[in-house]
């Protein structure tokens, strides 16, 4: 009998380690936590030594017209975002990212962003699954479709790089609406 108690604590262990988001894990270069597997940008915010998210985004001012059209047209796209929060580049995007995300009004609920290590691994296998080769980056997707990716670094601004994407999408849908009633 208590056996079998241990094996139903011990399973139920084994049941809530599977069932983790992330983890947090120690950065064998530097020694400090890294995030690894799906994440929030609430979990980054918690971490002490992440004191550059909340500077980066403080310090960044995004172009307004940007943000005004971005506004208008995100609604029907989300982000799927890979971030290394040991990562250079990712310490200067994603804090602008974040910035741009909430002067747009855009729902953080459209944003699934995952924790890679120093090998540019998830948790599991979404760093394969979305080809995953450098960090930061942003995929814009439309419904189950890709339609650009911001990697690393930007053109002009994340605004400006964001809206591009998104403007061209739009436009190209509307083309194929056009296009599909015209023959209807």
């Amino acid at each position: 009998m208590k056996q079998l108690f241990l094996a139903l604590i011990l399973l139920s262990f084994v049941q809530m380690a599977t069932a983790q988001d992330y983890v947090r894990e120690m950065d064998r270069k530097t020694g400090k936590p890294i995030l690894r597997g799906k994440i929030t940008f609430q979990q980054i915010e918690k971490e002490t030594v992440n004191s550059w998210f909340h500077k980066g985004a403080d310090e960044y001012e995004p172009n307004s017209l940007a943000i005004k059209d971005l506004r208008a047209l995100w609604s029907p796209y989300r982000f799927v975002v890979f971030a290394g929060t040991w990562c250079e580049d990712t310490r200067v995007l994603l804090p602008k990212f974040y910035k741009v995300l909430n002067m747009s009004d855009i729902d953080l609920h459209a944003v699934e962003m995952y924790g890679v290590d120093r090998n540019k691994e998830t948790l599991n296998l979404e760093h394969v699954f979305y080809n995953i080769k450098r960090v930061p980056t942003i995929i814009v997707m439309h419904q189950k479709r890709e339609v650009g990716r911001i990697v690393e670094n930007v053109n002009v601004s994340i605004e400006e790089d964001m809206l591009r994407i998104i403007e061209k999408d739009a436009k190209e849908l509307e083309r194929i609406r056009a296009a599909s009633k015209v023959n209807n």
